[in-house]
């Protein structure tokens, strides 16, 4: 059951992973400085700077994260593995929390494959040394750069091993994500089981080699925030026709972010496409909508929040959401959810699944 028959809140000291945490390294990449071999600090000569995202809400005065967020030794909120641990693991009872840089996401904006590789390499060795080092609470999602897929594969056999780290974050190209330029990526995270992790950037459709939205680029934030089911949808249409978990059947992805409730429709729609159309597509020997529940995770944040209640339970329902869903805060942006004020009205087993188990088997994690 997916829906608790009283609707009662759920204990406060219930085991959490928080599948899509943010930290952050202040100074840009003046931050990586030690990270990066000489030869490259002098490429960029300590004055190149990632590119800016495309848009931010203007309510956050130029900023995504929240104010209560900033740390009191100074920097950025989130660029604090101490604070962090203090006031959103210990404070909420994280178990784990997985974290993924959106400033390392940056890198699709970057044309240049070898320099977008060298940043990511110091991104991965940054938090490895800054952030896991501290509490072991902390997980990896190791950032690649797919300008170059066999340098990213390389980068995964390098550290994919660790215990540390349990996911690919891979910043979306304008490159279909069934395109066979992405095979090393997928073959190297299919071998050391690790799941590839996508994730909105703010760099899309304001970047040529940045992820594009559908009819052009949105002039306002809230467009662009509305429209990142379009990239979700997209990427995940791309692999499934494509053939990408038939060729790479243990391959499994994490599509944080980008929303739930626009799932069904979707799901419909490829599998009513399939019947009609699958002799285009014979590699496809299922409905899209099975492989989806089997591969394919989704984060609870943004969970949409429909006028009445019982619409999003029947979404989930609709979604076999105990199956797909995994429960994160977006910590520490502006739209951060907490753990006891999201999804209340789940049953005592579905919350477990969705709040803890889900992620352990998919990061590979244990209690």
């Amino acid at each position: 059951m997916l829906i608790a028959a009283d609707k009662s809140p759920p204990e406060t000291k219930e085991m959490i992973i928080d599948a899509d945490v943010h930290p952050w390294v202040n100074g840009d990449i003046k931050g990586l400085q030690k990270y990066l071999s000489r030869t490259w600090w002098e490429h960029f000569d300590g004055r190149y700077v990632l590119p800016n995202h495309y848009l931010r809400p203007p309510l956050a005065r130029a900023s995504s994260n929240r104010i209560d967020a900033m740390p009191p030794s100074g920097g950025e909120p989130g660029s604090d593995p101490f604070f962090m641990k203090e006031e959103h693991l210990d404070k909420h009872n994280i178990s784990h929390a997985i974290l993924s840089s959106i400033q390392a996401g940056k890198l699709a904006a970057i044309q240049t494959p070898h320099e977008a590789t060298a940043l990511a390499t110091a991104f991965n060795e940054y938090f490895l040394n800054e952030f896991i080092a501290v509490d072991e609470r902390y997980k990896l999602a190791m950032v690649v750069a797919a300008h170059d897929p066999f340098a990213a594969a390389a980068e995964i056999r390098r550290i994919g091993k660790l215990p540390s780290v349990v996911a690919v974050f891979m910043p979306l190209l304008n490159i279909m994500m069934g395109n066979k330029h992405y095979y090393p990526i997928y073959e190297a995270a299919e071998e050391l089981a690790l799941p590839i992790l996508i994730h909105p950037t703010g760099t899309e459709g304001g970047f040529p080699t940045a992820v594009s939205f559908a009819g052009g680029i949105p002039s306002t934030y809230i467009e662009r925030h509305t429209l990142f089911p379009q990239v979700g949808i997209s990427a995940i249409s791309s692999m499934i026709f494509e053939g990408v978990f038939y060729r790479f059947p243990k391959l499994k992805m994490l599509a944080a972010e980008f929303g739930v409730t626009w799932l069904p429709h979707f799901l419909w729609r490829m599998d009513q496409n399939w019947h009609q159309f699958r002799k285009e597509v014979p590699w496809v020997k299922k409905p899209p909508s099975e492989t989806v529940i089997e591969h394919i995770r989704f984060t609870t944040q943004p969970i949409e929040e429909p006028a009445k209640p019982e619409y999003l339970d029947q979404m989930l329902q609709m979604i076999s959401g105990e199956k797909t869903l995994l429960f994160s805060t977006d910590y520490p942006h502006w739209d951060n959810d907490f753990p006891m004020q999201t999804l209340t009205r789940l049953s005592p087993e579905a919350r477990r699944r969705i709040f803890f188990d889900n992620a352990a088997e998919l990061f590979g994690l244990k209690s």
